[in-house]
């Protein structure tokens, strides 16, 4: 990529290119020589630029020229300090393209007080036409009578083009150390492609605070794809009700050995998952364990849940004890995945293509699963529930995925021995799909898991494409969705964003090629790295370093 910068500076715009290329032209501004003068010492500053509205001949007296960029893809960042001198009052100030057929794209749009300055700046990816120009909208604006101070105007035009120097993850900047102020930054990996790898190994202690492992912790990778057609045993549950048991599975064996990876790694790890209508087997739910059985009644169903979440916390507990001196590795476990129905209406809200759903008709199930959970896991380790389509029809006062999953929330929140603390959403999102802000958005739903007094982790982040790979439109994804966390941060003082974690290492291996929707389609290019090139960090890997320096400032 090719980053130019266009600097508001004394009579003209410096253009230059800036990562590892060489300077370019200079361009001189679209003046109004008559009105606009550089250089001016104002309110203490030695550089400023001063507009007299009065004097102004042309319909956009202050403007960028980007005919240089036309027809073009590019991501336009605008920052400045403005100050509307002359006249009291609120003014609407507005840095636009005067694309009509874009509908006059906006760069930055702030209610500003009359006679004070305001910090201003924006960042938008989009395609630039012909004959096009940034520039301030004079509208509602009494001309006549104010001047237009402005000071440490940038623009800043990232284009497609030559990347410049590509950094492997090894000399890219850490993550974890830039995100630790703001929030808990993690990879998911597999276990024997991947968290076995002593190159990736070094990659995921630089860059990741915590781990998911995709599959290894789910109940058919457990129970080892066995049926318990061997020796039984006894188990009697929190509800009185004995049951047979396998007395061999689940099976531990892999667990332990990630467990151990992890320790020696310095990573934690997100326990994922203990309930799920998938991959889990079927015979876990059937009268005798048989692969063709009738589904049990609730209250052995109730007991086998209990068995089997005890089994699982309670070997991790043991491991940690034994092995880290009873330090937490799983600090988090998703108790329950995917329960909410796609398309949920106000009175129909849970997944029905369920065998927990088949047995219970209700959200007796999930409240159990956070029961259990509390029962058995360390009153430190958090317990979350994990949902894909969090944000759809999160607008909406009923009805819709998010309002589903409140239900959820309150149904557990209600029972007094089930603890949540963390609503888990998964983010497999699109380049523009779901709106980052706004109504029906992300952040919309974010806010609503909030206002339960939940914290929210992002548990499966990656970006899907149905149309060829854009760098450019990647990293303004990246960027767009990473200011969003950094501005619902969970802080001392309220819930929010704690953990985000990038759902694969590399495009390599990402799960998305196997879905129906891109599957024999368009490779996908949905992670931070590349690992066909030495694991170089990718644009959209320096789009989140941009949103954290941006939130520093």
């Amino acid at each position: 990529m090719k980053k130019h910068k266009l600097i508001f500076a004394s009579a003209f715009l410096l253009l230059c290119a800036g990562l590892h290329a060489a300077p370019a032209a200079i361009t001189r501004i679209d003046e109004d020589k008559k009105a606009i003068k550089f250089g001016q010492k104002a309110d203490g500053f030695k550089d400023v630029t001063v507009v007299k509205g009065s004097a102004c001949t042309k319909q956009n007296p202050i403007s960028v020229n980007l005919e240089k960029f036309a027809n073009q893809e590019v991501t336009l960042s605008l920052s400045c300090d403005i100050k509307i001198k002359g006249a009291d009052g609120d003014f609407d100030i507005i840095w636009m393209i005067n694309d009509y057929d874009a509908g006059f794209p906006e760069i930055s749009r702030k209610k500003i007080k009359g006679n004070e300055w305001v910090h201003m700046q924006g960042k938008k990816t989009l395609i630039i036409g012909k004959n096009k120009q940034l520039y301030l909208s004079k509208t509602g604006l009494p001309m006549d009578d104010i001047s237009i101070m402005l000071k440490d105007f940038k623009v800043e035009i990232i284009t497609e083009g030559d990347i410049g120097e590509k950094l492997g993850w090894l000399e890219a900047p850490s993550l974890k150390k830039a995100l630790n102020p703001y929030f808990t930054f993690g990879l998911a990996v597999t276990y024997k492609g991947e968290l076995t790898n002593p190159d990736i190994q070094d990659g995921l202690f630089r860059h990741a605070e915590t781990i998911t492992l995709g599959n290894e912790f789910k109940p058919d990778f457990l129970f080892a794809w066995q049926n318990p057609n061997v020796k039984l045993t006894q188990f009697t549950a929190s509800n009185g009700k004995t049951i047979d048991v396998p007395a061999l599975l689940p099976s531990f064996k892999d667990m332990d050995a990630i467990l151990g990876l992890a320790q020696i790694n310095k990573l934690k790890i997100r326990g994922h998952v203990l309930t799920w209508h998938s991959q889990t087997p079927h015979w876990f739910f059937t009268e005798g364990y048989k692969a063709t059985g009738e589904l049990v009644d609730k209250e052995t169903m109730t007991a086998r849940h209990e068995w089997y979440i005890a089994s699982v916390l309670n070997h991790v507990k043991a491991w940690e004890e034994k092995y880290n001196k009873g330090e937490h590795i799983i600090w988090v476990w998703d108790v329950v995945n995917e329960a909410a129905k796609d398309g949920a209406t106000a009175d129909r809200w849970l997944r029905e293509d369920s065998d927990w759903y088949r047995i219970y008709g209700d959200a007796e199930f999930i409240v159990n699963a956070f029961r259990f959970a509390n029962k058995y896991a360390p009153a430190d380790v958090l317990l979350c529930y994990n949902d894909y389509g969090t944000y759809s029809g999160s607008n909406l006062t009923k009805g819709g995925k998010t309002n589903a999953i409140l239900n959820i929330i309150d149904a557990v929140q209600a029972a007094p021995d089930a603890r949540l603390d963390v609503l888990g959403m998964q983010s497999h999102v699109g380049l523009t799909s779901p709106k980052a802000t706004g109504s029906d958005s992300f952040e919309t739903a974010v806010q609503k898991f909030v206002a339960k007094g939940l914290d929210v982790h992002v548990t499966e982040l990656d970006v899907g494409h149905t149309t060829s790979y854009s760098p450019i439109k990647m990293k303004a994804r990246y960027y767009d969705l990473f200011k969003v966390f950094l501005a619902n941060r969970k802080t001392e003082d309220k819930h929010g964003i704690s953990c985000v974690t990038i759902w694969g290492v590399t495009d390599e291996n990402t799960w998305l090629d196997n879905q129906p929707e891109y599957k024999n389609k368009i490779k996908q290019h949905p992670v931070l790295f590349d690992g066909k090139n030495e694991f170089f960090a990718k644009p959209c890997f320096y789009g989140i370093l941009e949103a954290v320096e941006e939130e520093g400032k």
